[in-house]
């Protein structure tokens, strides 16, 4: 844990160099919620959009992206709607021709850091459906996604577990959805 007295908030380059390769951070002041508000200030939001894919056999589209299962999403282009980057974004990254929007999940936000600048990433999150038969699944292999496949059952839940926490928020969202719908 690092200890930041004097209520003085480091830049988040300072941040990220104390905590070093321990990938989490724990900031503890007087005012949690004020700290937070002003450190986030400090980096660009960065928004994206992305999807829970549901086949018609009940299987979830998986990909595995730098070593890490993970679900697809991406940046939201200009002039486009959330909707609409979450289509195009799981169709590129994952080889599908068609997928429609079957409802929203949640949105989520973290720590990003890209093209040499750390942002955060606020990702607005849809359930999405691909109907009938998809020809072979087609990882982007220019993001660095390695591996695409539907999962259901243990390994679906093992997959989501050896994920980012942002992913189990999203799929915690996807469980509430199920059992109400």
């Amino acid at each position: 844990m690092l200890h930041i007295g004097g209520g003085e908030i480091p830049t988040p380059e300072e941040l990220i160099a104390a905590i070093g390769d321990n990938h989490s951070l724990c900031i503890v002041a007087e005012n949690g919620e004020e700290a937070l508000l002003e450190f986030c200030k400090q980096m660009p939001i960065v928004r994206a959009a992305g999807g829970v894919v549901e086949n018609s056999n009940g299987d979830i589209l998986i990909m595995t992206r730098k070593g890490w299962r993970d679900l697809p999403k991406g940046h939201i282009d200009d002039g486009e709607s959330a909707e609409e980057a979450a289509v195009r974004e799981v169709m590129e990254e994952c080889g599908l021709q068609s997928v429609e929007i079957v409802a929203p999940l949640c949105t989520t936000r973290h720590f990003h850091c890209a093209y040499g600048r750390w942002e955060i990433k606020q990702t607005e999150w849809f359930l999405m459906f691909a109907e009938g038969e998809e020809p072979a699944l087609m990882p982007e292999e220019d993001e660095g996604i390695t591996a695409v496949e539907w999962l259901c059952g243990r390994r679906l839940w093992q997959a989501v577990e050896s994920s980012y926490s942002t992913i189990k928020e999203v799929f915690e969202e996807f469980l509430k959805y199920k059992v109400n719908y």
